[in-house]
């Protein structure tokens, strides 16, 4: 915890007006969330609970259905019964429930995977999602934060759990990603030719699992078909279709067909073996593949797109398989209506009988598989430069600065952000999107006007959905000496966004600067974000030609004389959701709402491993 700069106690204790009894009471109260108690770590730097270390009976404990998670990296929503290349995931489709509409609310493996193990959007957890290295900053606030990601909380329920595929964002040895708990953790992303080993693995560990009583969560993860596209000889001659394909469709196809026939053999390895009936089996993926020209190119990055992913959230990218056996049962059902990555989460839960935690955004899948969904689903997604929103076949995409941070991505300069409108009924490509430069310029477009309604509604959405940016509070008493009082605010990155702003002030508005300007000598406020919350403003008074001193300028809920501090002075400026005490002699005070600034500039360099992993993924040159 940052020490607090020294400043008089006498002059706090008068100007706040406040018994020492009661300074104290706020001290806590406000300054408490900063104070976390360390966790108990342990060697591999997972925090534990202590939760969930009770003995139970062995027979209730063994009862309880097994989980197996299957991710194929990269396979997208429309491969599974066409092409002739998945025979066993169209049995297993057939045989058990099918999500022909599921999209993920990620469009790359980190951000994806961790929707799945939080049923949370990607912008709720401390992780980047735009760039690849995993500040130490990041992980330590991911552990302090994320108390039950599914891996661990299905330990503390007495599951063994274990991860066995390629997956280097689900260990926090490379700099790459976080640690979410699993007892047993077998990756492979830095071997070559990894899917049989993958194979491999999967039997020893089943063979394992059948001699213990305990349940267990085995999540199995296929790299293939990730790009690059290096299907083993024969696969590709499975392919049947009249559409014409290039050669990376034609290996990315041949890919998918080795992965199929690689669970094929898990598949019967877990009927033969006894573990078929009492568990819970969910196929998905993290993400699609951009296959459609049109998109390239993406118009939110402005990154060569095409076979690859992450880069906007086109259907092509978000829409993936969903398949589902449940428990003891052989319930088939299609399902045509829209879910999501964040419900799968809660959806394990819901069926091995362990209570959903309140704080998730996703919602359990039981009632429409039931047939007792009330209400249609809809869709937020975040990734790089893209935020979006969807209701049925009809998105909103915005190209969003929102969640940027300092580094090789982003240099702290804010652009236009305009929306895409589709309506995948009429355009199920997205190639021919109504563009709105400014939300606030729609009616220039002349639309019909329920959609410029529905428009307006979604770009609400959009709004409401995102985390709260931090909201900054000037408060200023005018100079009764002096007719003229001016204001000016800076920020080194990101640009300035007005929130409130009485009608007797002047604005001239330039992104990094903000110029006020009033005459009138009553005392206003004025409130403002920093777009994305990457710098903290600096600002300046005049009353007249002379300019206020720090001396004179109190911050934060106890109205701290801003001269005390110099240095490292963020929490000085806190006030939470409590409007300061304002003493009447006051001439300006100025105080933050909403938390502490993230820290995540990055000046870290990715070792040898990391990128070799990443080469070897395709996801570097």
């Amino acid at each position: 915890m940052k020490e607090f700069p020294s400043f008089s106690i006498k002059n706090f204790l008068f100007r706040s007006s406040l018994s020492f009894h009661t300074i104290f009471i706020i001290i806590v109260f406000v300054f408490l969330p900063f104070c976390q108690k360390e966790s108990s770590v342990s060697e591999n730097g997972l925090e534990f609970s202590g939760e969930g270390n009770g003995i139970k009976n062995a027979k209730e404990t063994s009862s309880k259905p097994n989980v197996i998670w299957i991710v194929i990296d990269s396979l997208r929503g429309d491969i599974i019964g066409r092409y002739n290349v998945t025979p066993n995931l169209d049995l297993f489709a057939k045989e058990g429930v099918q999500f022909d509409y599921h999209l993920v609310n990620a469009a790359w493996t980190r951000p994806s995977t961790l929707v799945f193990f939080t049923g949370k959007y990607a912008s709720a957890n401390p992780v980047n999602f735009w760039d690849y290295p995993t500040t130490k900053s990041e992980t330590e606030a991911f552990y302090r934060s994320e108390k039950k990601p599914l891996p661990k909380l299905l330990k503390s329920s007495h599951y063994t759990t274990y991860m066995v595929g390629n997956n280097p964002f689900l260990t926090d040895r490379f700099g790459l990603g976080v640690d979410v708990g699993f007892d047993f953790l077998y990756d492979f992303s830095n071997y070559g030719e990894d899917t049989k080993k993958i194979t491999n693995k999967t039997m020893e560990v089943i063979e394992e699992v059948v001699s213990k009583n305990n349940p267990f969560f085995l999540f199995l993860n296929y790299n293939d078909p990730h790009k690059p596209y290096t299907p083993p000889p024969g696969f590709t001659s499975r392919i049947l279709t009249k559409e014409v394909l290039d050669e990376r469709k034609l290996n990315y196809l041949g890919e998918v067909a080795f992965v199929d026939e690689e669970l094929g053999k898990v598949f019967e390895a877990i009927k033969t073996k006894g573990l078929w009936e009492n568990s819970l089996i969910l196929i998905t993926a993290d993400h699609g593949e951009v296959m459609h020209a049109s998109h390239a190119i993406s118009p939110f990055t402005g990154t060569n797109t095409f076979y690859g992913h992450g880069q906007d959230l086109f259907l092509e990218n978000i829409h993936v398989p969903l398949l589902i056996k449940l428990p003891n049962s052989s319930f088939k059902k299609a399902v045509p209506s829209m879910t999501r990555s964040i419900d799968l989460y809660p959806t394990v839960l819901d069926y091995i009988g362990i209570p959903i935690p309140k704080n998730i955004h996703g919602l359990s899948l039981r009632p429409i598989i039931e047939g007792k969904e009330t209400t249609k689903r809809t869709y937020y997604g975040e990734t790089r430069f893209t935020q979006g929103y969807g209701e049925g076949n009809e998105f909103l995409l915005q190209r969003s600065y929102r969640f940027h941070e300092l580094g090789k991505f982003w240099q702290g300069s804010v652009g236009n952000e305009f929306y895409l409108y589709f309506d995948t009924n009429s355009d199920p490509n997205q190639i021919s999107p109504i563009r709105i430069n400014q939300i606030q310029s729609i009616a220039e477009l002349k639309l019909n006007g329920n959609l410029e309604k529905k428009i307006q509604r979604f770009w609400k959405q959009i709004r409401s959905m995102e985390p709260k940016l931090p909201l900054y509070h000037l408060w200023v008493h005018p100079s009764p000496l002096e007719k003229d009082t001016e204001i000016q605010i800076t920020v080194p990155s990101g640009t300035l966004r007005m929130a409130n702003l009485p009608s007797n002030v002047l604005i001239e508005e330039k992104g990094r600067l903000i110029k006020l300007r009033t005459q009138d000598q009553t005392p206003f406020q004025i409130s403002f974000e920093v777009y994305p919350d990457v710098s903290f403003p600096e600002f300046k008074v005049w009353f007249g030609k002379n300019q206020v001193p720090k001396s004179e300028i109190h911050v934060g809920y106890f109205g701290v004389n801003l001269s005390a501090c110099s240095k490292d002075c963020d929490l000085l400026y806190e006030s939470q959701s409590f409007r300061p005490i304002i003493h009447p002699q006051t001439k300006v005070h100025f105080w933050k709402e909403g938390g502490l600034k993230k820290t995540y500039e990055n000046k870290q360099e990715l070792g040898t491993d990391a990128l070799d992993i990443l080469k070897k993924q395709g996801y570097v040159q």
